[in-house]
């Protein structure tokens, strides 16, 4: 597949409605809570239900899959500490820039692109990584973000049994594993298929309201997460990929273009949450920008960045060059 046609086919959808969400975020005083609490607690479940309730991957595939998510949020963890550490940056800055280089932006961004680059295969291991990202985001990412100075932030972990999607996990896989499985052309499954089909364009919307509401920061100050979020971490995806020897080659590929997506949107929230706010306002009072500020000078810069990025990497990943 040439650039060209990776990008009006993949790319070009997704900066399309993430451009509508923009525009409505910059016209109008749009509050993106309730949306995101439609997509979080109605369409997103519905979309996983329905993913992995009528998914054809065997149960080894899934366990690599959840394997590699893993290793890969670790390894990044390791790296980015280490870049952190050598450049001497400090916290909190330093544990914005673990979460920012070890969540990639594989839900509200990756379902609708891989779909989009894959198909329907690509939307179903999208929804299992974001399962597997989940559950990281909410324990070990909450450590990371509350260990740069803020309060203690155990109690955040049970806001993942709090959520919808665990729900939705458990339900298909026991509607699976006890054989009830309603039929694909059925009311209800058809009802969810409809529901859960409808929070990919709601997805790219509020991503796009999202960054409408951003204000970039000092830019160059978020050079080594732009780096290490979308030039190292496709690397570092493409060696778990060859080491897990998926079967089938395009679960791989759809891996390491998940793993390639922008920061994620949760980690700014969890780094506001559990920051300090002594230390937040010792920054602005000294003209820094204050850990929340860096990353979400992180996620404005490398999601418009990814545009490039990604673009080049489905046109290799369909190829069929690396794996």
């Amino acid at each position: 597949m040439t650039l060209v046609s990776a990008f009006t086919s993949a790319v070009l959808p997704i900066l399309a409605v993430m451009g509508l969400g923009y525009a409505l975020g910059s016209a109008i005083d749009l509050d993106v809570d309730p949306l995101n609490t439609v997509a979080l607690y109605a369409f997103l479940p519905a979309l996983i239900f329905h993913s992995l309730a009528t998914t054809s991957l065997g149960g080894g595939t899934v366990l690599k899959l959840f394997a590699g998510v893993v290793a890969f949020v670790f390894l990044m963890m390791g790296l980015s500490e280490a870049a952190g550490r050598l450049w001497g940056i400090t916290e909190p800055y330093r544990s914005a820039l673990v979460l920012a280089s070890a969540f990639p932006n594989a839900g509200f961004y990756g379902i609708p692109l891989a779909e989009f680059a894959f198909g329907g295969i690509g939307r179903a291991i999208a929804v299992l990584y974001i399962t597997a990202q989940s559950f990281l985001m909410y324990t070990v990412g909450v450590y990371v973000a509350s260990r740069g100075g803020g309060h203690a932030g155990i109690g955040a972990i049970r806001e993942i049994f709090e959520l919808p999607l665990i729900y939705a996990i458990a339900l298909a896989v026991l509607v699976r594993g006890l054989g009830v499985v309603p039929p694909r052309d059925g009311t209800i499954m058809s009802t969810v298929s409809l529901v859960g089909d409808a929070s990919i364009p709601l997805m790219l919307v509020i991503v796009g309201v999202q960054l409408a509401g951003l204000e970039a920061g000092a830019l160059s100050r978020v050079t080594i997460p732009t780096v290490l979020k979308l030039g190292v971490a496709p690397v570092v995806a493409l060696a778990i990929a060859v080491g897990l020897a998926f079967e089938n080659p395009t679960i791989a590929r759809i891996f390491v273009l998940l793993c390639a997506t922008p920061v994620a949107l949760i980690p700014l929230a969890l780094t506001i949450a559990y920051s300090d706010s002594d230390s937040d306002r010792e920054a602005r009072s000294t003209g820094d920008i204050s850990a929340s500020e860096y990353l979400t000078t992180a996620i404005f810069v490398t999601t418009i960045v990814s545009v490039v990025v990604l673009t080049v990497l489905i046109a290799v990943l369909q190829s069929g060059t690396l794996i």
